[in-house]
């Protein structure tokens, strides 16, 4: 069957894989394409529906249909250890992040009753 794989340049292209096929032996079809310096397939990430797709699973298991399409994009694989470490740091930062504002809505609720007992403060205050 025919696929087409789209790029994130904005490109796309075509390849002949069987329904059967891994995605692994995908990837490796890409590279023989596109080529080893264009595409590695060590480097390669396939991408179906919103999904990665694991190399051991076949197009057959992942619903890719021949008027389907793939997007392929590449991960930086001499940096894979310490991409793999930045990627972990972002996203525990950006749940870091959403805690306070959980906290912070429920802060401004006892603020409104404390608003209440601070007038009675103020005269004592003069």
């Amino acid at each position: 069957m025919k696929l087409t794989v789209k790029t994130l340049k904005g490109t796309h292209f075509e390849i002949r894989v069987q329904h059967n096929d891994t995605i692994m032996a995908v990837k490796k079809n890409i590279e023989e394409i596109q080529g080893k310096d264009s595409y590695p397939w060590g480097q390669q990430l396939l991408i179906h529906n919103g999904k990665v797709l694991k190399d051991e699973s076949t197009l057959d298991e992942n619903q890719v249909s021949e008027d389907g399409f793939l997007v392929v994009m590449l991960s930086k694989s001499k940096a894979s250890a310490s991409s793999g470490a930045s990627s972990a740091q972002p996203s525990s930062t950006p749940v870091t992040s959403q805690a306070p504002p959980v906290a912070q809505p429920q802060a401004p609720q006892p603020q409104v009753p404390s608003t209440t007992t601070s007038q009675p403060e103020r005269p004592p205050t003069e």
